[in-house]
Order: C-alpha cells, then sequence, then structure tokens
C-alpha cells in the first residue's frame, strides 16, 4: 500500500473516530467539562510516555535537525506571510496577531502523532522524526513566540516579566523533559528484551495506544458550530497559508537538503497540519481577538479532513 493511499485512510478512519466520539458528546457520554481533563491526561502524561517511548528506542543523527531546521523556517516565513496579509486587509492589530497565530505552527502533537503512527505504521524512525518535528521544530517556537505575538498584538498591556515566565514554562513541562530523557536514554545499550526492563517498555506501549481515541475525544469536545460570518477571507487566508504555503516550504527545503523520502513525507504531513490549538489559548489571555483565533482554528480541523490527504498527495 503507497503512503499516499495510507493517508487518505488514515484521515477518513480519524474522522470516523471523531464522528463516534461525537455521538459521545450527544448523548452525554462524555461532556465539555471533560474536555480540560482529556488534554491534561494528553499532554501531562500520555504524550510524554509516547515521546519517550519513541525517542528512546533510535538515537538522533544529526540529519534530523534538519528536519526541525524545515518546519522552524516554514512556519517563521508562514507568520510573516500572515502578518503581511494582515496589513494589507487592513485588519486591527488584535486581528492580525489572531490572523498570525493560526497560520503558522500546526497540531503537531494533537494530530501528528496519530497520522504519523497510522500512515507508517511499524516504523520508528518515521515516530522519531514526527516527534522531534513537534517538539523541537513546533511546540518550542510556538511557546516562545506564541505569547509573544499575543502580547504584543493584542489589547491587554502585560509586562515582559509575564511573557518570559509564559515561555520558559515549556522547558520545565513533562513533554520538554521526556524530549530530553528520551534522546539521552538512546545513547544507552539497553536490552529491551531484559526481564526487569520489558515490562516497562510494555506498560509504554499500552499508554501509547491511547493516543489516538485521546485525540479523537478532544476533538470531538472542541467542534462547535461556530459561525464563520465575518472571517471568511480570514479563514481562506490563515488555511491557505498554514495548509498549503508552509507544507510547500517545506518541501522546498527537504530538496534542497536532499532529505530521504520517509523524511520528507513525514516532513510535508505534519506541516499540513492545521492550526494549533494552543492559538485560541494565548489569544485569551492576552485578549488577542480571541473568539476570531477559536473560530479559525475549528474551521481549521474541519477543512484538513479534505486538506491534508490532498495536499500530501500533490506534493508529498
Amino acid at each position: 500500500m503507497t503512503v499516499t493511499l495510507q493517508v487518505f485512510e488514515t484521515v477518513f478512519a480519524f474522522t470516523i473516530v471523531v464522528m463516534f466520539c461525537l455521538l459521545l458528546r450527544k448523548y452525554s457520554i462524555i461532556k465539555a467539562e471533560d474536555g480540560k481533563i482529556f488534554a491534561r491526561l494528553l499532554t501531562q502524561a500520555v504524550l510524554p510516555a509516547v515521546i519517550f517511548l519513541q525517542l528512546s528506542a533510535t538515537p538522533i543523527k544529526a540529519g534530523q535537525f534538519l528536519l526541525v531546521l524545515s518546519i522552524f523556517v516554514a512556519g517563521i516565513l508562514s507568520m510573516i506571510a500572515a502578518w503581511l496579509a494582515g496589513r494589507a486587509l487592513k485588519l486591527s492589530k488584535a486581528k492580525t496577531g489572531a490572523l498570525m497565530l493560526t497560520s503558522s505552527f500546526g497540531a503537531s502533537a494533537l494530530l501528528g502523532y496519530p497520522f504519523i503512527a497510522f500512515s507508517f505504521p511499524n516504523n520508528p524512525e518515521a515516530i522519531a522524526d514526527a516527534v522531534l518535528l513537534s517538539e523541537l521544530g513546533v511546540g518550542l517556537p510556538l511557546f516562545i513566540l506564541g505569547p509573544a505575538i499575543a502580547i504584543y498584538f493584542g489589547e491587554k498591556q502585560e509586562n515582559a516579566d509575564m511573557k518570559k515566565a509564559f515561555s520558559l514554562s515549556y522547558f520545565s513541562s513533562p513533554i520538554f523533559i521526556s524530549v530530553v530523557l528520551g534522546i539521552a536514554v538512546s545513547f544507552i545499550p539497553i536490552n529491551r528484551e531484559n526481564g526487569f526492563v520489558a515490562p516497562f517498555f510494555e506498560a509504554l506501549k499500552m499508554i501509547n495506544g491511547a493516543l489516538s481515541m485521546l485525540a479523537c475525544l478532544i476533538l470531538s469536545l472542541q467542534l462547535k458550530l461556530t459561525s464563520l460570518k465575518g472571517i471568511v477571507p480570514l479563514f481562506i487566508i490563515s488555511a491557505i497559508i498554514q495548509m498549503w504555503f508552509q507544507p510547500m516550504v517545506a518541501h522546498v527545503q527537504a530538496t534542497l537538503y536532499h532529505l530521504s523520502t520517509i523524511q520528507t513525507q513525514v516532513l510535508v504531513l505534519v506541516s499540513s497540519m492545521p492550526s494549533a490549538v494552543l492559538g485560541p489559548v494565548f489569544a485569551s489571555r492576552y485578549n488577542c481577538a480571541p473568539d476570531t483565533a477559536s473560530a479559525l482554528v475549528i474551521a481549521h480541523i474541519v477543512l484538513s479532513i479534505a486538506m491534508i490527504p490532498a495536499v500530501f498527495y500533490m506534493i508529498g
């Protein structure tokens, strides 16, 4: 089966599970207030376990950091493109910031891992590439630049100490710690078949199985019938930048850096993810047009059902 067909099947399978979760929400089996619990469980427990499991399996190669550079450059250029679009449309300062937050770094952790896992089954190298891309190429700059943009373009005048504290919080998060530990352990020769070690890694594999379901549960609770009235032009622009321009820039760099076929496919797939859900969080905290940011993110997620396989088919 070709990777392109696998991606198509992954998108539709993911959609089916999300629809199942929507039914659970409709019949009050899961409720809106559960979203925070699921999100905390995903970011504080499941993701760190998955990251450690995947990174500890294979030592990091120098060439993999070209992947990180590729998606970082693509994200920065997308952010600049969104700023230029905001200036051209003569948007308010807050809406320009919201457009930048939702047009630069994607939902690589929430959606990227499940998509890579299903599209590249039994391929630890692809998962390791996705982890590096997500945490170092997307997560790190998002946690540093996201609050800064929201503060600068937002209507609240926050001091620099708050921005610094919010950005530095990433370095003490379980996700970042798991990245460091995973990379460190990957260089230690460990016999995973050892009777004392094997149960630990088997437990991590069990936790890994919960990743996709949790992601679908969170998405189903976030999806709302939000009106796009008045922001259709912003939605079109942000979607083009986030899910077309960004993977195109990433693909060009992959060609220039002579990345392998699998690395290029992983890079394109991760860079075509819809907007990160953290964008509206930053926008809400610093009053940077949070309603606009939230509406754009939800619209991105819905559009990604068709956009991801289409973009991957064209350039992946």
